[in-house]
Protein backbone atom coordinates (compact mmCIF):
# COMPACT_ATOMS: atom_id res chain seq x y z
CA UNK A 1 0.00 0.00 0.00
CA UNK A 2 2.90 2.34 0.60
CA UNK A 3 6.50 1.32 -0.17
CA UNK A 4 10.00 3.79 0.28
CA UNK A 5 12.54 2.09 -0.43
CA UNK A 6 16.11 4.59 0.02
CA UNK A 7 14.76 7.72 -0.04
CA UNK A 8 16.41 10.66 0.58
CA UNK A 9 14.96 14.50 0.76
CA UNK A 10 17.39 17.33 0.06
CA UNK A 11 15.25 21.05 0.13
CA UNK A 12 16.59 24.12 -1.48
CA UNK A 13 19.93 25.22 0.35
CA UNK A 14 21.24 21.50 1.08
CA UNK A 15 18.78 20.68 3.99
CA UNK A 16 19.30 16.42 4.19
CA UNK A 17 15.65 16.16 5.68
CA UNK A 18 14.83 12.46 4.89
CA UNK A 19 18.15 10.05 4.41
CA UNK A 20 18.30 6.71 2.75
CA UNK A 21 14.47 5.85 4.34
CA UNK A 22 12.87 2.45 3.89
CA UNK A 23 9.66 0.88 5.12
CA UNK A 24 6.56 -0.51 3.82
CA UNK A 25 3.14 -0.20 5.12
CA UNK A 26 0.58 -3.13 4.48
CA UNK A 27 -3.03 -2.58 3.33
CA UNK A 28 -5.42 -2.25 5.88
CA UNK A 29 -2.23 -1.57 8.51
CA UNK A 30 -2.52 0.93 11.41
CA UNK A 31 0.99 2.87 12.11
CA UNK A 32 2.52 5.86 13.95
CA UNK A 33 5.31 7.88 12.67
CA UNK A 34 7.10 9.69 15.73
CA UNK A 35 10.54 11.44 16.21
CA UNK A 36 11.44 14.94 17.23
CA UNK A 37 10.57 18.36 15.79
CA UNK A 38 12.43 18.44 12.52
CA UNK A 39 12.99 14.48 12.56
CA UNK A 40 10.99 14.54 9.06
CA UNK A 41 7.80 13.30 9.72
CA UNK A 42 6.06 15.64 7.26
CA UNK A 43 8.46 15.70 4.91
CA UNK A 44 7.48 11.92 4.88
CA UNK A 45 3.66 12.15 4.88
CA UNK A 46 3.81 15.39 2.71
CA UNK A 47 6.13 12.59 -0.13
CA UNK A 48 3.33 10.24 0.35
CA UNK A 49 0.47 12.55 -0.54
CA UNK A 50 2.89 14.15 -3.49
CA UNK A 51 3.00 17.90 -2.06
CA UNK A 52 6.88 17.35 -1.97
CA UNK A 53 8.90 14.67 -4.68
CA UNK A 54 11.75 13.12 -3.18
CA UNK A 55 15.11 13.77 -4.16
CA UNK A 56 16.52 10.33 -4.49
CA UNK A 57 14.93 6.54 -4.49
CA UNK A 58 11.51 4.74 -4.74
CA UNK A 59 8.15 5.25 -3.60
CA UNK A 60 5.07 2.90 -4.48
CA UNK A 61 1.56 3.93 -2.87
CA UNK A 62 -1.61 2.12 -4.00
CA UNK A 63 0.22 0.76 -6.58
CA UNK A 64 1.14 3.77 -8.12
CA UNK A 65 5.06 4.22 -8.70
CA UNK A 66 4.93 7.84 -7.80
CA UNK A 67 7.97 9.38 -9.77
CA UNK A 68 5.97 7.38 -13.10
CA UNK A 69 2.77 9.93 -12.57
CA UNK A 70 2.46 12.66 -14.68
CA UNK A 71 1.55 16.25 -13.08
CA UNK A 72 -1.32 16.48 -14.53
CA UNK A 73 -2.53 12.70 -12.80
CA UNK A 74 -1.65 13.70 -9.28
CA UNK A 75 -5.48 14.75 -8.47
CA UNK A 76 -6.45 11.44 -9.94
CA UNK A 77 -3.14 9.70 -7.72
CA UNK A 78 -4.30 12.30 -4.47
CA UNK A 79 -8.30 11.07 -4.52
CA UNK A 80 -7.14 7.49 -2.88
CA UNK A 81 -5.11 9.22 0.31
CA UNK A 82 -6.92 11.34 2.71
CA UNK A 83 -4.93 14.17 4.79
CA UNK A 84 -5.50 15.25 7.70
CA UNK A 85 -3.93 18.33 9.33
CA UNK A 86 -3.08 19.52 12.95
CA UNK A 87 -4.35 23.01 12.38
CA UNK A 88 -7.51 21.70 10.55
CA UNK A 89 -6.99 23.75 7.43
CA UNK A 90 -10.92 24.77 7.34
CA UNK A 91 -12.78 27.47 5.33
CA UNK A 92 -13.87 29.77 7.90
CA UNK A 93 -16.86 31.42 5.69
CA UNK A 94 -17.98 27.84 4.54
CA UNK A 95 -20.56 26.17 6.54
CA UNK A 96 -19.10 22.35 7.94
CA UNK A 97 -21.42 21.11 5.09
CA UNK A 98 -19.12 22.82 2.31
CA UNK A 99 -16.11 22.24 4.21
CA UNK A 100 -16.75 18.66 4.25
CA UNK A 101 -18.11 18.86 0.79
CA UNK A 102 -15.31 20.70 -1.08
CA UNK A 103 -13.28 17.49 -1.95
CA UNK A 104 -16.35 16.07 -4.12
CA UNK A 105 -17.25 19.78 -5.38
CA UNK A 106 -13.74 19.29 -7.49
CA UNK A 107 -14.23 15.79 -8.30
CA UNK A 108 -17.08 17.41 -9.91
CA UNK A 109 -19.96 14.68 -7.74
CA UNK A 110 -23.32 15.29 -8.53
CA UNK A 111 -25.32 17.72 -5.74
CA UNK A 112 -27.58 14.00 -4.61
CA UNK A 113 -24.22 12.12 -4.39
CA UNK A 114 -22.48 14.91 -2.40
CA UNK A 115 -25.11 15.07 0.45
CA UNK A 116 -25.63 11.72 0.47
CA UNK A 117 -22.03 11.33 1.67
CA UNK A 118 -21.21 14.28 3.36
CA UNK A 119 -24.24 13.39 5.49
CA UNK A 120 -22.70 9.85 6.11
CA UNK A 121 -18.76 11.23 6.66
CA UNK A 122 -20.81 13.52 9.31
CA UNK A 123 -22.75 11.46 11.34
CA UNK A 124 -19.11 8.87 11.01
CA UNK A 125 -17.41 11.34 13.53
CA UNK A 126 -20.68 12.08 15.39
CA UNK A 127 -21.19 15.57 13.91
CA UNK A 128 -24.37 15.07 12.13
CA UNK A 129 -26.10 17.71 14.05
CA UNK A 130 -23.87 20.63 13.22
CA UNK A 131 -23.72 20.70 9.38
CA UNK A 132 -25.41 23.96 8.91
CA UNK A 133 -22.75 26.00 11.77
CA UNK A 134 -19.61 27.35 10.91
CA UNK A 135 -15.99 26.49 12.02
CA UNK A 136 -15.71 29.39 14.87
CA UNK A 137 -18.69 27.56 16.38
CA UNK A 138 -17.55 24.41 17.22
CA UNK A 139 -14.91 23.45 19.77
CA UNK A 140 -11.13 22.16 18.90
CA UNK A 141 -12.07 18.77 19.11
CA UNK A 142 -14.81 19.22 16.85
CA UNK A 143 -13.00 20.80 13.71
CA UNK A 144 -10.72 18.13 14.20
CA UNK A 145 -13.58 16.04 13.23
CA UNK A 146 -14.29 18.13 10.41
CA UNK A 147 -11.36 17.93 9.16
CA UNK A 148 -11.28 14.03 9.38
CA UNK A 149 -14.62 13.50 7.95
CA UNK A 150 -13.19 15.82 4.80
CA UNK A 151 -10.61 13.42 4.59
CA UNK A 152 -12.65 10.16 4.51
CA UNK A 153 -15.60 11.37 2.47
CA UNK A 154 -14.32 10.55 -0.80
CA UNK A 155 -13.49 6.72 0.59
CA UNK A 156 -9.75 6.77 -0.04
CA UNK A 157 -8.18 3.65 1.08
CA UNK A 158 -5.05 5.67 2.47
CA UNK A 159 -5.51 8.35 5.59
CA UNK A 160 -2.82 10.77 6.66
CA UNK A 161 -2.93 12.57 9.72
CA UNK A 162 -0.26 14.71 10.75
CA UNK A 163 -0.42 15.53 14.29
CA UNK A 164 -4.05 15.36 14.68
CA UNK A 165 -3.94 15.83 18.05
CA UNK A 166 -1.34 18.43 19.02
CA UNK A 167 -3.96 21.19 20.16
CA UNK A 168 -6.45 18.64 22.12
CA UNK A 169 -6.07 17.51 25.92
CA UNK A 170 -5.70 13.68 26.41
CA UNK A 171 -8.69 12.75 26.32
CA UNK A 172 -10.00 14.29 23.22
CA UNK A 173 -6.83 12.83 21.68
CA UNK A 174 -8.06 9.59 22.27
CA UNK A 175 -11.27 10.32 20.81
CA UNK A 176 -9.57 11.27 17.70
CA UNK A 177 -7.33 8.01 17.96
CA UNK A 178 -10.75 5.69 18.44
CA UNK A 179 -11.86 7.40 14.86
CA UNK A 180 -8.93 6.30 13.10
CA UNK A 181 -9.51 2.82 14.67
CA UNK A 182 -13.21 2.39 13.68
CA UNK A 183 -11.61 3.67 9.69
CA UNK A 184 -9.18 1.19 10.23
CA UNK A 185 -11.17 -1.87 11.15
CA UNK A 186 -13.08 -1.24 7.92
CA UNK A 187 -9.95 -1.96 5.86
CA UNK A 188 -8.46 2.01 5.57
CA UNK A 189 -5.01 2.29 6.17
CA UNK A 190 -3.78 4.95 8.35
CA UNK A 191 -0.41 6.59 9.40
CA UNK A 192 -0.12 8.71 12.06
CA UNK A 193 2.16 11.33 12.58
CA UNK A 194 3.04 12.31 16.08
CA UNK A 195 5.36 13.77 18.97
CA UNK A 196 3.15 12.63 21.31
CA UNK A 197 4.82 10.23 23.42
CA UNK A 198 2.24 9.31 26.10
CA UNK A 199 -0.46 8.84 23.39
CA UNK A 200 1.54 6.11 21.50
CA UNK A 201 3.01 4.38 24.71
CA UNK A 202 -0.61 3.47 25.43
CA UNK A 203 -1.16 2.20 22.08
CA UNK A 204 -0.16 -1.50 20.72
CA UNK A 205 0.21 -0.57 17.16
CA UNK A 206 3.51 -0.16 14.99
CA UNK A 207 5.72 2.83 15.87
CA UNK A 208 7.98 3.58 12.96
CA UNK A 209 10.52 6.71 14.33
CA UNK A 210 12.64 8.83 12.49
CA UNK A 211 15.51 10.81 14.09
CA UNK A 212 17.85 13.61 12.05
CA UNK A 213 15.64 12.50 8.65
CA UNK A 214 16.87 8.08 9.08
CA UNK A 215 14.50 6.11 10.10
CA UNK A 216 15.63 4.62 13.50
CA UNK A 217 13.07 2.46 14.42
CA UNK A 218 10.25 0.58 12.18
CA UNK A 219 8.17 -1.18 15.08
CA UNK A 220 8.92 -4.74 14.30
CA UNK A 221 10.07 -7.37 16.78
CA UNK A 222 11.35 -10.26 15.98
CA UNK A 223 9.37 -9.98 12.85
CA UNK A 224 5.95 -9.61 13.95
CA UNK A 225 3.69 -6.75 13.74
CA UNK A 226 2.67 -5.07 16.90
CA UNK A 227 -0.71 -4.05 16.49
CA UNK A 228 -3.58 -3.91 18.92
CA UNK A 229 -5.32 -0.59 20.15
CA UNK A 230 -6.02 1.70 23.13
CA UNK A 231 -4.72 0.08 26.47
CA UNK A 232 -7.07 0.26 29.01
Amino acid sequence: MINFSNVNKTYPGGYLALKQVSFSLAAGEMAFLTGHSGAGKSTLLKLISMMEKPSSGSICVNHNELADIKYQQIPYVRRGIGMIFQNHNLLKDRTIFDNVALPLIIEGVSHKEIRKRVSTALEKVHLSAKLRCYPHMLSGGEQQRVGIARAIVNKPPILLADEPTGNLDPKLSLDIIRLFEEFNAAGVTVLIATHDLGLIARMKYRTLTLKEGTMINDGIVDGLQAKGGIDE
